[in-house]
C-alpha cells in the first residue's frame, strides 16, 4: 500500500459525521485564509466557549496536521457540541501568500483576530503545535479576556534570540533572501516521494504515512523540464504550496523579555504536552519559563514520541488532553 493510501485508510476510520467543512475567510487586506472546520453537532448548535477551539499548526505544516487529533477530541468531549477550526496559516497550505512578505508571528495573530470576528466568537479556546504553540501563547497573552483554555503541543512559548544577536540575524535574512532568487523550487515526481522528503526533515521530520496527511493542502502541481542528448522532456510532478519566503530566516526574532511580556499576561488555564524526543528540552523550559504563567494555571506533561507526536500518536496525546479539559470544568470555566 502506498503512503498516501495508508493515510487515506487512517482518515476513513474517523466517524463520517466528523468530516470537516472547508472554510474561507477574506481578511481586510484581501488575503484569503482557508481552514478545516470540525463540528460534532449541527451548525446551529452553539458550543460553550471552552468547547470551541482555534487550532494553529506548526512551521511549514498546514491544517491537515490536526486530521488525526481533531475527530478524537470531538468524539470524546461529547455529547455536548464541540468545534475545532484548524487554520492554514498565511503562506501555508491552501491559504494565500502574503504580498507584504511579512511572516512575523504577530501577523498570524492579527489574521486570527479577524477570523474570530467573522465567526462571531466572543470567547474561545486555542490549540497550537510548535510554531502554532508560540502563536497561541502570544495570542493568549494579548487577548487575555477572550481565551478560555490554551493547549500547547511540544511548545512552551516562542523561540527567542538575544538582542545582541539581532543585527547578525538580519544580515543572514538578507543574504538568504538574495540566495532564494536563484534557488530552484523543490520538485517531486510523485506524492509518495514528497512524503519521503518530508519525513527527512530532521527534528521536524514526520513518518511518511502521517506526512501524507499534509499533502492534499501542502502540494501543488508543477513541471520539470529535462534536456538530454538534444531531446527535451517535460515531467509532471509536485512542489510545495508553502511560500518559499518561509524557508529562510525571519527578518527579526523575539527576545526573551519580549516573550515574557506576553506570557506573564496569560490568565487562562494552560496545558503543555511535550514530546520526549521533540524540539524542546522540557526541564530547561520549565526552569526558565514555568513561573511566567503565574496569573493562569500551567500544567505540563510529557509523552513518548517525536515533535509531531500529535499526528503520529493522536490517541496518546488525546488521552492527556481530554482529562485535562474535563478537569477545567469547575468554577468559572464551567460557565464558559
Amino acid at each position: 500500500m502506498s503512503t498516501t493510501s495508508t493515510a487515506s485508510a487512517t482518515i476513513s476510520q474517523h466517524n463520517a459525521a466528523l468530516v470537516p467543512e472547508e472554510r474561507s475567510f477574506q481578511l481586510r487586506n484581501g488575503l484569503v485564509i482557508r481552514a478545516k472546520h470540525w463540528r460534532s453537532a449541527a451548525p446551529e448548535a452553539t458550543p460553550r466557549d471552552c468547547r470551541r477551539f482555534i487550532a494553529f499548526h506548526g512551521y511549514l505544516d498546514n491544517a491537515g496536521s490536526f486530521d488525526p487529533l481533531a475527530p478524537i477530541l470531538l468524539e470524546q468531549l461529547g455529547p455536548e457540541p464541540v468545534e475545532i477550526l484548524a487554520l492554514d496559516l498565511a503562506g501555508h497550505g491552501t491559504s494565500d501568500h502574503r504580498t507584504s512578505e511579512d511572516y512575523a508571528l504577530w501577523r498570524y495573530i492579527e489574521d486570527a483576530d479577524q477570523i474570530v470576528e467573522q465567526l462571531g466568537w466572543q470567547r474561545h479556546a486555542i490549540i497550537g503545535h510548535s510554531m502554532g504553540g508560540a502563536i497561541s501563547t502570544l495570542y493568549a497573552g494579548l487577548f487575555v479576556s477572550r481565551v478560555t483554555l490554551c493547549v500547547l503541543l511540544d511548545n512552551l512559548g516562542p523561540l527567542s534570540r538575544s538582542v545582541e544577536d539581532q543585527p547578525q540575524h538580519l544580515l543572514e535574512h538578507i543574504a538568504d533572501k538574495k540566495n532564494l532568487l536563484t534557488k530552484r523550487s523543490a520538485f517531486h515526481p510523485t506524492i509518495d516521494s514528497a512524503c519521503q522528503a518530508r519525513s527527512q526533515g530532521g527534528a521536524y521530520g514526520i513518518a511518511p504515512e502521517y506526512a501524507a496527511l499534509l499533502m492534499p493542502r501542502g502540494l501543488r502541481p508543477a513541471e520539470k523540464t529535462l534536456e538530454e542528448n538534444g531531446n527535451t522532456a517535460v515531467i509532471q510532478g509536485w512542489t510545495w504550496s508553502t511560500d518559499r519566503l518561509l524557508t529562510i530566516r525571519s527578518a527579526q526574532s523575539m527576545s526573551e523579555d519580549y516573550a515574557k511580556a506576553f506570557m506573564t499576561r496569560i490568565t487562562c488555564p494552560v496545558f503543555a504536552i511535550m514530546a520526549e524526543e521533540g524540539l524542546f528540552h522540557l526541564q530547561d523550559l520549565l526552569t526558565h519559563r514555568a513561573d511566567w504563567i503565574h496569573k493562569g494555571k500551567l500544567d505540563v506533561t510529557s509523552v513518548p514520541g517525536k515533535h509531531s507526536v500529535h499526528m503520529e500518536n493522536a490517541p496518546l496525546v488525546a488521552s492527556k488532553i481530554i482529562p485535562w479539559i474535563l478537569a477545567q470544568d469547575v468554577g468559572e470555566v464551567a460557565k464558559l
